[in-house]
């Protein structure tokens, strides 16, 4: 007994781990960005460490460069100038005249420049997973904050005690304010993500996927490219590195402001060739960033949402509170889902306007004091800008605390707008693909569906309204008493075996090589019929064991021919349709190729299935692809019990030799096992091969 109950846990831990990998490869997020947060999904702090452990390192491999970009123009540009400046001239330079910085003030802003410098190269290094997570975060902390504290002590010093009366404060002095800021929010992105490993809410790594490491790459290469651009144009056009950095950011953004115009040849060459490529560049990160949130960040929202409302209906179920039926159950599951993306819409374009009107009049309020314009004109500029619009002398920073402010909100509109647009045409896509289908119901548009019957029940793909015509029953019966009369003697039960063995790897490479060539007027496929182990009797004569096997493998063959049929429409619909949803009657019948006592449900969770804690539909799924992952387990299984009871049969053969006919002796038992394991070897590998695609 004890041999029997291990051995029915080990098979429960088998299709345990088997659901696990169907459902791990049909997630629309990695399952391991949210598997190793340790908090209930259910709760507001999920989220927010599941934002601080992969986001908070992006924001700091953003800040880091553009940070490290900014501290050049402060250690290369004069803080304090004479006088008020003059009306800009033609190239964009002030004529004033500027003050040479104390050595002790210039000191420490080469050193805040070295720490900062080594601080991005030490992040880089774990990102490249070069350097661990405490040596690269004792490094970082540490070099970002003393940098910030230096420059912001650097700040006070100069503002305070060194700039005297007649004395403006110059660009590289409002540089040196936005690079301290940014060092110090350098250190509270990290030392936040630093807390989380220490309250054991996540494991010593940055939760990142390749785009987001790749994030940095790119925002370094931007970085590189304004330094040269800006040291290029500071020679060509005869202007300070700061001025010219401020130039660099309006031609890369694509605002035309006409503040500053190249003047030569060599300057209206090199804008050409700078601006193409920095646009590109600027592209990766639109781009790159898009996906973050969007592919990244919204399928996890969702899950949560959806996982909260879950565990609100199913404590109910547990008190007592609702009774429902497994239909009914999964009705109610499903019009959480719609809420839960309903709810994902609604939040992601009012996140969105909200941060874009938080950075348009966050904006328009710094430029109203820097440049002393009325707040409605700060906000039209603004505007202007977040829209790449540039009407020449309309309106332009000519200050150098709003030049300096300029180029670090100029860098974050890009990829905000990029986030804007993406989100609302997202919205308006799925509106038109509503209305299509509204139409298409209202006027009788198109193919409706397609049917899946089985012996006991009919299910359907629905594609539009009108039903198609075309239907196959399936006639396989798993009754032993009612299947084909077959041959008791050893030789015709071998050659049934051999028969089907050949017309079976004959089906499966048609069904291999003509996956693509399936027609558009195939409009069914038989459901997945329910798979139940078949008993044998025991002390039974071979006789009626052998017919029996011979039932049996009738009963297996006909179940498994159906099997790849359903395999080859799932396989059709996962690569034309990602957003597919399956029906109750076809969910019920994927979930029915696991048996419940295999999945360890207690009666509850057996009764109310898909709403328990084990449903799969608390994800988000790729429905088809995950059922098209279960079918193929399925396929795998059966194939590997009529290779075994080939098997079984050849050894009782054996056994009784002197009742089978000499011209059985030679029979190869080898050559049945690689027969059947290279025609499982065909299917399993072409349609896992076919599936990953």
């Amino acid at each position: 007994m004890r041999e029997i109950k291990t051995e029915q846990e080990s098979r429960s831990k088998n299709n345990i781990d088997a659901i696990d990998f169907a459902l791990k490869d049909s997630l629309k997020f990695k399952h391991n960005r949210t598997s190793i947060i340790h908090s209930d999904p259910t709760k507001t702090s999920f989220l927010f460490w599941f934002f601080v452990s992969c986001y908070f390192p992006v924001i700091t491999a953003c800040l880091g460069p553009i940070a490290n970009t900014i501290s050049i123009a402060c250690v290369v540009e004069k803080w304090r100038e004479y006088g008020t400046p003059s009306p800009q001239s033609h190239n964009g330079d002030i004529n004033s005249h500027q003050i040479r910085d104390p050595n002790g003030i210039f000191a420490v802003n080469v050193i805040s420049l070295v720490l900062g410098f080594i601080s991005n190269i030490v992040l880089f290094c774990h990102f490249a997973r070069k350097l661990s997570y405490h040596t690269s975060q004792l490094i970082n902390i540490t070099g970002w904050t003393v940098a910030g504290i230096l420059l912001m002590v650097d700040v006070i010093v100069c503002s305070e005690k060194e700039t005297h009366p007649g004395q403006q404060k110059t660009i590289g002095f409002w540089y040196a304010c936005i690079t301290a800021g940014l060092y110090l929010g350098c250190t509270i992105t990290l030392t936040l993500h630093f807390i989380g490993y220490k309250l054991s809410k996540y494991p010593a790594t940055f939760n990142l996927l390749p785009n987001e490491r790749s994030i940095m790459v790119f925002t370094v290469f931007l970085s590189l490219w304004l330094i040269w651009g800006a040291g290029l144009f500071s020679g060509l056009l005869n202007i300070s590195f700061g001025n010219a950095l401020y130039y660099c950011c309006v031609s890369l953004l694509t605002v035309g402001f006409g503040d500053i115009l190249p003047m030569n040849v060599a300057s209206k060459i090199m804008i050409l060739v700078f601006s193409l490529s920095g646009i590109i560049i600027l592209g990766l990160i639109v781009y790159t960033t898009r996906s973050i949130i969007h592919k990244s960040s919204g399928p996890v929202w969702y899950f949560h949402r959806l996982e909260t409302s879950r565990s609100n209906i199913w404590k109910k179920v547990v008190e007592g509170k609702l009774t429902v039926n497994d239909e009914e159950a999964f009705s109610l599951m499903t019009k959480m889902k719609s809420r839960a993306v309903l709810r994902g819409k609604i939040s992601s374009i009012v996140g969105t306007m909200l941060t874009f009107i938080i950075f348009w009049l966050f904006g328009a309020l710094v430029f109203h004091y820097s440049e002393g314009w009325s707040y409605f004109n700060a906000m039209y500029f603004c505007f202007l800008c977040l829209l790449t619009i540039g009407y020449g002398s309309d309106f332009a920073p000519s200050t150098g605390a709003g030049r300096a402010f300029f180029v670090i909100w100029g860098i974050g509109a890009i990829p905000l707008m990029g986030a804007i647009i993406s989100t609302i045409g997202d919205v308006l896509f799925d509106l038109s693909d509503k209305l299509d289908f509204q139409l298409a119901r209202k006027f009788n548009i198109g193919i409706d569906t397609i049917k899946l019957l089985n012996k006991s029940y009919e299910a359907s793909f629905k594609l539009s309204t009108k039903e198609a015509t075309d239907n196959e029953e399936y006639h396989g019966d798993d009754n032993n008493d009612d299947s084909k009369d077959t041959d008791s003697n050893s030789l015709g039960l071998l050659e049934n075996i051999t028969e089907k063995a050949t017309v079976l790897e004959k089906n499966s490479n048609d069904l291999i090589n003509n996956m693509e060539s399936i027609s558009d007027e195939e409009k069914y496929s038989d459901i997945i019929p329910p798979l139940t182990e078949d008993k044998m009797p025991s002390n039974v004569s071979l006789e009626k064991i052998l017919t029996n096997r011979s039932s049996m493998e009738n009963s297996k063959f006909d179940r498994l021919k159906h099997l790849l049929k359903s395999l080859k429409l799932l396989h059709k619909i996962s690569l034309e349709n990602k957003n597919f949803k399956l029906s109750y009657e076809q969910w019920t019948n994927i979930h029915s190729i696991y048996p419940a006592e295999d999945l360890l449900l207690d009666e509850t969770e057996m009764q109310n299935f898909w709403i328990s804690e084990r449903t799969p539909l608390k994800f988000p799924l790729n429905e088809s692809h995950f059922a098209f992952l279960r079918v193929s387990e399925a396929v795998d299984r059966l194939v590997e019990e009529i290779i075994e009871e080939q098997e079984n049969t050849y050894s009782m053969l054996l056994e009784r030799r002197s009742s089978i006919p000499n011209n059985i002796a030679g029979f190869s038992h080898s050559g049945r096992v690689t027969s059947g394991s290279h025609l499982v070897e065909r299917t399993k590998n072409s349609y896992s091969h076919r599936g990953a695609e």
